[in-house]
């Protein structure tokens, strides 16, 4: 479908109404586990973690009580911005082993049913890809329109203002062709042109290889970079009392200074997700396309991305991320969502590879008073029982705080760039604690790794809390089977109260006939919220009741019936 940015908008709003379900929807409502395959568990003592690590940890995912994995990319790469810099879309990197090791992985997972989901990125590859060393050469090669090539203005500049959101401008002349080359992220990463019907179907086709060889579903990166302006208008200044867009890299980035109109969520965009979305399931319905969304004001335009039977499946962004440091801003923004997704889904995620961790991020106040458990559990609660599926990081179930690393520890070319106004994600991808009593905590037998294991990550490690009833991880495997055994939670409807109850959020949740409210008490204080109904049983939930309502104390949460 074509047209502007609001005809689109409102389109998926007229379509309206509730989702539509089918047997075959299992990502509806699913709790996957990310695995960032570089610091989960290293297999051949090279510091680096690779596809034999998650094959040896198996067991570990399934009991969990998760419905399926998402793996970061193990495509070959220079690395440069670690897998997401792909210099060969159908090859495995050999730093994570083998298609042999990928195959026995996606089998081992589904013989323990769960799915699996590939990081896959649509929007640029590596300037190591073959493509590109090809389109770079001249203007008159097989691959010249390949990716997004302009001429320099008159004055010898880059055609507009556009900027990267890793820092500084979003072109690089390349003297081979004369032109200057767009990249949304690090110049090693130039943007494909998915408006060239070749392009599209290599890509579409690179997608498919993966498809067929057992892949249930992609995540893919970053769909707000499908397109872009033809035109190549500058963006404009941006006014931000006048949105409600959450952007990362710092308070100081400029790429934050622009209101991103001709570079982000383009309408063409959609074409191309259609596309994938037809050419991918067709014959194939079970395949889901989970879709990265950021940069945009994504609670409002996640339904565009989804709304119908013809998109994503669902969106996965950063507004619960990015906005929960303000409890009513937070609240604010959970009804937001409710009301504008209609008939398309959300994944609820409160950390990721690209974030800080979310105990230190959204519930700092509580860590700060020693109670860093509670601010765990407490938003585990709150992810596992909003409308929508979820995505939990590695080491969430963990309650892993966000250590500091020194400037000469990171890796990161985003923290590296904006240092020391953004420390950058190295923090949330220090490598996975196993053994509380190893230095370098069992992820790796070699002698060193590639991000250091911070120490106090090693008391929190997974054979300290394995069998204490009352960690962090017993609490998430009792969520996630109590989760299971209330089936309407993965698709029910949705009532977020308004921010009147703040600091307690309440959630009532819908279906098959009944109703529960969840209530989960932000606070480190006691809190009373008026409530006709009963408690019922929930894991590690300390909540009270008399004849007028529920006692929350500080950081608790609790199950309700209705009244």
């Amino acid at each position: 479908m074509t047209g502007g940015r609001d005809i689109l908008l409102a389109d998926a709003i007229l379509r309206g109404g509730q989702p539509t379900f089918d047997a075959r929807d299992w990502w509806r409502g699913a709790v996957f586990y990310q695995v960032y395959l570089r610091s989960f568990r290293d297999s051949n003592g090279d510091g680096i973690g690779d596809l034999r690590g998650v094959i040896e940890k198996l067991d570990y995912i399934q009991g969990l009580g998760v419905d399926g994995i998402w793996l970061a990319p193990f495509y070959l790469s220079p690395q440069k911005d670690f897998g997401y810099d792909v210099s060969d879309l159908r090859a495995i990197d050999p730093r994570f082993g083998t298609i042999e090791d990928l195959l026995e992985l996606i089998e081992g997972a589904h013989d323990r049913g769960m799915r699996v989901l590939a990081d896959f990125i649509p929007c640029h590859t590596s300037d190591e890809h073959k493509w590109f060393r090809d389109s770079r050469a001249s203007q008159d090669n097989d691959h010249a329109d390949w990716y997004v090539w302009a001429d320099a203005s008159a004055d010898g500049t880059p055609p507009n203002n556009w900027l990267s959101s890793f820092g500084g401008p979003a072109w690089t002349w390349e003297p081979r062709r004369s032109q200057y080359y767009y990249h949304p992220f690090l110049t090693c990463q130039p943007a494909l042109n998915l408006r060239n019907e070749e392009t599209l179907q290599a890509v579409i086709d690179a997608m498919a290889y993966w498809r067929d060889l057992g892949i249930d579903g992609f995540r893919l990166d970053a769909v707000q970079c499908l397109c872009w302006d033809e035109a190549l208008r500058s963006n404009p200044a941006r006014v931000t009392q006048t949105d409600d867009v959450a952007l990362g890299g710092g308070p100081n980035n400029p790429f934050a200074r622009q209101e991103h109109l001709f570079d982000r969520d383009l309408p063409f965009g959609m074409s191309i997700i259609e596309r994938f979305r037809k050419e991918l399931t067709d014959g194939h319905p079970e395949f889901a396309l989970i879709g990265e969304l950021a940069d945009v004001d994504t609670s409002r335009l996640a339904v565009k991305y989804t709304g119908g039977q013809d998109r994503l499946h669902a969106v996965y962004d950063f507004d619960l991320i990015h906005k929960g440091k303000s409890i009513r801003r937070w609240v604010e923004t959970l009804r937001v969502r409710s009301r504008f997704i209609n008939s398309g889904w959300l994944l609820n995620v409160m950390t990721n590879h690209d974030s800080e961790r979310a105990v230190s991020n959204l519930t700092k106040f509580a860590e700060d008073a020693g109670q860093r458990d509670a601010g765990a559990k407490l938003l585990l609660f709150l992810q596992a029982t909003l409308r929508g599926g979820a995505i939990v990081f590695q080491g969430e179930e963990l309650g892993l705080p966000q250590p500091k690393l020194d400037f000469e520890d990171l890796q990161d070319p985003w923290g590296i760039n904006l240092y020391p106004d953004f420390a950058g994600r190295d923090g949330v991808r220090t490598p996975f604690p196993w053994r509380h009593d190893l230095k370098r905590g069992g992820f790796t037998d070699g002698k060193s790794s590639w991000l250091p294991i911070p120490k106090e990550h090693l008391p929190l490690a997974v054979d300290k809390q394995e069998h204490d009833e009352n960690s962090v991880l017993s609490f998430f495997r009792a969520l996630m089977a109590w989760r299971k055994e209330h089936a309407f939670l993965r698709w029910g409807g949705e009532v977020v109260c308004d921010a009147d109850t703040v600091p307690i959020i309440a959630i009532e949740r819908r279906g098959d006939n009944r109703a529960i409210t969840f209530l989960a008490n932000f606070s480190l204080e006691e809190r009373f919220y008026p409530c006709p109904g009963k408690l019922i049983a929930f894991p590690h939930s300390t909540a009270r009741q008399d004849a007028k309502g529920i006692h929350l104390p500080g950081l608790s949460f609790a199950a309700t019936s209705a009244g």
